[in-house]
């Protein structure tokens, strides 16, 4: 979707990160709701927070490389084809479109249970809302990345030109540290009685904004500044990527230990994080066939495995859930061995799925990655 015929240039290393970013999103979703690390056979010692702490700060970054990896290839299409810019967002679009709908499909089950749940506690207004946030951020909730992707590219792209970008940028900033407050701090709002923080706490939790926009413009944003502008001369720009990692760390640590994180979300250090990182990768220049070859193949399967495992997990938890003996909840061996069959199924999956999709009757199979 993001190569033209011609005149497009492909970066390998972007496919490889974005196959590596999968696998983090994998282990970041393989802990199932409602556990803690108690649940799983840890503590809540000091070693146990900062190990979580190092792993949140690593596997958090996975999503943003998503977002402003996919929003560099089409932009940068874009601009190669100025004339058919529409074109391309239209299509680019439609192609998310379609990746909803297929896993749509595949989730029906969980989605009916849901909807199920809201109809038989008598929850009209919850129903009315889970449909509204289906079209909003997706759902089931993994969806949300389909959802925002297209929305933001859409909002991007309507800035054509320096000033509006400027102003799309301060926008989607300013977003950000809002979403950073309402998902990973909005305890601290929750806890406040005055107006305002009970109004942020409100209107954000209700509609989930910080699962969707707020966190993703910016990255979607950052995605067409390094479309337009290619690689940034930046003096010891490789090791701003550590020291920046080390305050998303710090960041996660202090506000852990402190008992103020609702969840370790959205992140004050992560967009400074994620463009030293993308300005790295840019900078990496290695064409070679063979890899082009395997990083077009992890590309296909790095995408499945984002939608793919967000079903095996739920219907994994729902099977064991539902036998009165959640053992995933208990163990945390067996939730490593599982994220090494998810990544085993998502290999063979795929490479099933590309195969049958030759064939004509067989074709949509190709929505799924």
């Amino acid at each position: 979707m993001e190569n033209s015929a011609n005149q497009h240039k492909y970066y390998p290393i972007l496919d490889i990160a974005r196959f590596i970013a999968a696998l983090f999103i994998i282990g970041l979703h393989i802990f199932p709701e409602g556990s803690t690390e108690a649940n799983v056979g840890l503590d809540n010692s000091i070693p146990t927070l900062i190990g979580l702490s190092f792993l949140y700060a690593t596997l958090r970054a996975a999503v943003p490389i998503f977002f402003v990896i996919s929003s560099f290839l089409l932009f940068k299409r874009i601009n190669d084809n100025p004339e058919q810019k529409w074109r391309f967002v239209g299509q680019f679009c439609l192609r998310l479109l379609f990746l909803y709908l297929f896993w749509y499909i595949v989730s029906l089950p969980i989605t009916i249970r849901d909807i199920t749940g809201f109809v038989s506690q008598g929850d009209t207004n919850g129903l009315i809302r889970y449909i509204v946030i289906t079209f909003w951020k997706g759902a089931p909730r993994g969806f949300w990345f389909l959802v925002s992707l297209a929305f933001c590219v859409v909002i991007t792209a309507l800035c054509s030109t320096k000033k509006s970008m400027i102003v799309v940028t301060i926008i989607a900033g300013l977003m950000y540290v809002y979403g950073c407050f309402n998902n990973a701090y909005f305890g601290i709002f929750r806890l406040n009685d005055d107006p305002v923080s009970k109004a942020l706490w409100f209107v954000g939790n209700y509609l989930e904004l910080s699962f969707c926009h707020l966190e993703a413009l910016i990255f979607v944003v950052l995605g067409k500044i390094f479309a337009s502008h290619g690689v940034f001369r930046i003096k010891g720009n490789v090791i701003y990527i550590p020291l920046t990692f080390i305050l998303m760390f710090a960041e996660l640590f202090i506000t852990m230990y402190a008992g103020i994180f609702v969840r370790p979300d959205a992140l004050f250090f992560l967009p400074i994080f994620v463009f030293f990182l993308m300005n790295t990768l840019l900078s990496v220049e290695v064409q070679n066939n063979k890899l082009n070859v395997a990083a077009k193949k992890l590309k296909k399967v790095g995408s499945f495995s984002y939608l793919f495992h967000i079903q095996f997990f739920y219907y994994l938890h729902w099977i064991f859930g539902s036998s009165g003996n959640n053992i995933f909840l208990e163990h945390f061996a067996l939730l490593v061995i599982s994220y090494f069959v998810c990544v085993l199924l998502c290999f063979g999956l795929q490479t099933l799925f590309e195969y049958l999709s030759r064939y004509k009757l067989l074709r949509f199979l190709k929505y799924s990655y």
